[in-house]
């Protein structure tokens, strides 16, 4: 029901000569997501040992030492090259990656036909709706990230154009941690869209 994120980017000065005699163009730019589900199992007959086996075995808040029914962290990373050209430095490229990975419970009762089986496959997709948004706020984060750095392709010299850049990231990142943390306190970390196993 929270989303975390982690950065980190490194940069590739290109120094080679044939690329110093190359006409300006405008950066490349690419954004790579990595999407995937982690179950963890639990086990119970009733309502109560469900929403008992998620406080015990669910992934650990983002912000806090209490557990959750799900999670998801996204992590966003990037990369960019410059070019020195005459008394400038160039974006060459960027390339953005994020790493999304939502946290789920899996019981296998859910299989049967019982009305707590009925009440745990609409509790579910309640916590895969909440935990979507988390999954979209990482897709847009990437996104701005690579808008943000685009918006600075050039710079007095190459130190201070790597320091815009991460700047820029950074900030988008911040924006979006932000924004999720607010999706949290909004749903009530979910609870408003009916993220609670009913007994």
């Amino acid at each position: 029901m929270a989303a975390s994120w982690r950065a980190w980017r490194w940069a590739i000065p290109l120094w080679a000569s044939a690329l110093t005699c190359a006409a300006a163009q405008a950066p490349t730019a690419e954004v790579v997501i990595e999407e995937r589900v982690n179950p963890y199992r639990i086990f119970g007959r009733s309502a109560l040992e469900l929403a008992g086996q998620m406080r015990e075995y669910g992934p650990q808040h983002a912000y806090g030492d209490r557990r959750l029914a799900g999670s998801t962290d996204w992590h966003v990373t990037w990369t960019y090259q410059s070019l020195p050209r005459r008394d400038r430095c160039e974006l060459i490229s960027v390339t953005v990656g994020a790493e999304i990975v939502t946290t789920l419970p899996s019981w296998s009762g859910a299989r049967v036909d019982s009305d707590l089986a009925r009440e745990w496959k609409r509790f579910y997709a309640s916590l895969e709706a909440h935990e979507a948004g988390h999954v979209q706020h990482g897709r847009e984060a990437a996104i701005a990230v690579r808008d943000a750095m685009l918006a600075i392709p050039t710079a007095p010299d190459c130190k201070l154009l790597r320091r815009a850049l991460d700047n820029a990231a950074r900030a988008q990142l911040r924006r979006y941690t932000g924004i999720t943390r607010r999706y949290d306190a909004d749903t009530e970390y979910g609870l408003r869209q009916g993220v609670q196993l009913r007994p």
